[in-house]
């Protein structure tokens, strides 16, 4: 399978959010949702592109901002996300205690594990558990693709430094399962440009 893939950045924060696209049946995902969601809706109906789902790599404000909008524009799809945070999405609890409570309250959420292959039309992707920077961050690998949300960047890695953040367990699962991963993936991270597995194992400081 080949899959197209389009970026969208909203400009406050510079978050990413992904059309992720089966080139072939035009089933798609939507990879987090930033302040700018008509962005995604834009570059998905320009493509025709048949979104199956919204994928969170985690639920950060800044990655679940446009959820109410994506779903007025391609109907009540299943939200994906791990079940630690599964209560940020169905009952508006902040991830963040730092935060106050959010407006976000959707249904059909559905939750990622571990070792189970996550399916969207003819999509497939694995999920791995990176937490750290959140305790349910994941990160979406697709023919040759990483979605790495805030755990790696190009040449850093996620804060951890929020109450429920955990440095330990950030570098623990970009080392055991990101570093493991071949030197060609493409990382898509959650801000700025893309990178590869190999770029960031030679070059990025917080991981010498």
């Amino acid at each position: 399978m080949a899959v197209h893939i389009e970026v969208t950045a909203d400009r406050r924060f510079g978050t990413n959010s992904y059309l992720v696209e089966d080139d072939e049946t035009h089933d798609a995902v939507v990879v987090d949702s930033n302040l700018e969601p008509e962005l995604v809706i834009e570059v998905a109906k320009a493509r025709g592109a048949n979104v199956k789902a919204i994928v969170l790599t985690h639920t950060d404000i800044d990655h679940i901002a446009g959820l109410h909008e994506l779903r007025e524009a391609f109907g009540p799809v299943p939200i994906a996300v791990h079940k630690t945070e599964k209560d940020v999405i169905e009952d508006g609890k902040p991830l963040r205690r730092e935060f106050g409570p959010l407006a976000t309250r959707l249904d059909n959420v559905t939750a990622f594990v571990e070792g189970e292959p996550y399916r969207a039309g003819s999509l497939e992707f694995e999920v791995l558990h990176t937490p750290g920077h959140s305790p349910g961050g994941v990160t979406l690998k697709i023919d040759g693709y990483l979605f790495t949300g805030d755990a790696l960047f190009a040449g850093s890695i996620g804060r951890s430094d929020f109450a429920n953040s955990d440095p330990g367990a950030l570098l623990e699962g970009i080392r055991s399962k990101l570093l493991a991963e071949s030197d060609e993936m493409i990382v898509y991270s959650g801000h700025g440009p893309a990178t590869t597995i190999g770029r960031e194992r030679k070059m990025n400081p917080f991981l010498a």
